[in-house]
């Protein structure tokens, strides 16, 4: 009876053993999660590259909006200044015609004469 317990035993372990994988199974399997997880850090990089240029065109795009606002205020702000000049210039003097000077002259020799008075 021992001697068919040794063998019931040997017979148990040997297909124990003979179910599961063999080393050529196990490298197969340890090679495909290795080469999973090359492919999810190679997707993760990749990832961040495209955020990084994602933000990076995002903040020229930006750089570009506002140089394009500064020069339109600029240009908004120099037609303020020209504008204002111009109405604040003064007026040129309307030219006299012969008579008025005549008048003037006139007026003033009066003056002269009366000294002022009248």
């Amino acid at each position: 009876m021992k001697k068919f317990a040794y063998l019931l035993g040997t017979v148990a372990i040997s297909l124990v053993v003979s179910c599961g994988p063999s080393a050529e199974e196990k490298a197969a399997a340890e090679k495909h999660i290795a080469d999973s997880i090359a492919a999810v850090e190679e997707a993760r990089i990749q990832d961040s590259l495209m955020m990084v240029e994602t933000a990076r065109q995002d903040s020229l795009t930006a750089v570009a909006q506002a140089a394009a606002d500064s020069l339109k205020n600029l240009a908004i702000a120099d037609s303020i200044a020209a504008a204002s000049k111009k109405a604040n210039a003064p007026k040129p003097k309307p030219k006299k015609t012969q008579e008025q000077i005549k008048i003037e002259k006139e007026v003033k020799e009066v003056k002269d004469a009366t000294r002022g008075r009248g």
